[in-house]
């Protein structure tokens, strides 16, 4: 009797194996975002169902929304300490962790997402955010396009606009613009500016027009002056232990659709997202939507870009020779 005992259990446990291998390979991913943010359902939802399609039971994504697991500020946490293992984050809202991805948000340099999405990884894969990037391995890059300045109840058609007015800024190059068109910068989080705009708190912000849809700031704003003020970088990624820990099997799904290329169908999602989020603004009853001067761009470009990118070069170890190096890979994807 025990003799058959301890080979029904040998066979049970042999039987599983399998089912535990693949428990194993699950991965929770974090989008932080509402499901029907148009980031979900545009490319983030349609990625990993590729991805699990392609799998073979190799690898499952199980991608959850909202914040309860991971949000705007706490993304890179939740994936170290392995709540999430693929998170969605953007490093502008933790620039102590990323300061030399911060270069994705100098004024004046890039001209879509496309181009930089593939910049920012070729930068990845040169080295240039090693230092930063130890911990973790990046699949995604996503640029984000050029923010405006948009202000409630105060038509504007130059930066002179920006004169008096508290204006919510989400990066020191964003800050500077406001400071020298003698507005006052302010910091408030994407999840903020709803109230802190609707309460009086600040008269602007400078964003791009993808947070439209989501954080429903056009019910808050009203004047946009469409301008080349900064963009960011978010990414999708995961922890180096997690990755390290997959099978090869899972390991080539998820490179069949990370990377360069894969990181460029990603900027030109966004960038038919923002043209989208323009038009709705655009079209919305009390809304001025007017473009800067390229004379205004220009002589705002001569007048602070020096002493933004002296800035950066000052506060980021290396930091002149990332700008150089942003410069060649914007021109290269361009």
């Amino acid at each position: 009797m025990t003799t058959c005992i301890r080979t029904a259990l040998l066979a049970t446990a042999a039987a599983l194996l399998p089912a535990l291998a693949t428990a194993q390979q699950e991965l929770i991913f974090a989008t932080t975002n509402p499901e029907q943010v148009p980031l979900n359902q545009g490319f983030l939802i349609p990625w990993a169902e590729k991805i699990n399609a392609e799998a073979g039971g190799a690898l499952e994504i199980d991608i959850r929304h909202g914040p309860m697991l991971a949000n705007h500020t706490n993304f890179y946490d939740r994936v170290a300490d392995d709540v999430v293992q693929i998170a969605w984050g953007m490093t502008v809202f933790n620039p102590g962790r990323f300061p030399r991805t911060l270069v994705s948000t100098l004024p004046f340099m890039v001209e879509s997402s496309e181009q930089g999405s593939v910049a920012l990884c070729r930068m990845y894969e040169s080295g240039a955010f090693d230092e930063e990037f130890t911990d973790i391995v990046p699949l995604l890059f996503a640029e984000f396009p050029q923010s405006s300045l948009h202000l409630n109840k105060s038509q504007t058609d130059s930066f002179a606009g920006i004169a008096g007015k508290k204006v919510i800024t989400s990066s020191p190059a964003a800050a500077a613009i406001v400071g020298a068109n003698g507005g006052a910068p302010l910091s408030f989080n994407i999840t903020e500016q709803y109230e802190a705009l609707q309460r009086g708190a600040a008269d602007g912000t400078i964003l791009n027009f993808t947070a439209f849809p989501a954080f429903r700031l056009d019910e808050v704003t009203t004047d946009h002056l469409v301008a080349p003020l900064g963009g960011a970088m978010g990414m999708v990624f995961m922890a180096r232990s997690t990755w390290d820990g997959l099978s090869d099997d899972a390991k080539a799904v998820l490179e069949a659709h990370s990377g360069c290329e894969a990181s460029r169908g990603f900027g030109q999602f966004i960038d038919q997202w923002e043209q989208g989020a323009m038009e709705m603004v655009a079209a919305q009853e009390g809304h001025t939507l007017t473009h800067a001067s390229e004379a205004d761009v220009q002589a705002m470009m001569e007048k602070l870009g020096p002493g933004i990118e002296a800035g950066f070069a000052e506060r980021v170890p290396g930091g002149a020779e990332l700008i150089e190096t942003f410069r060649q890979e914007l021109a290269a994807a361009e």
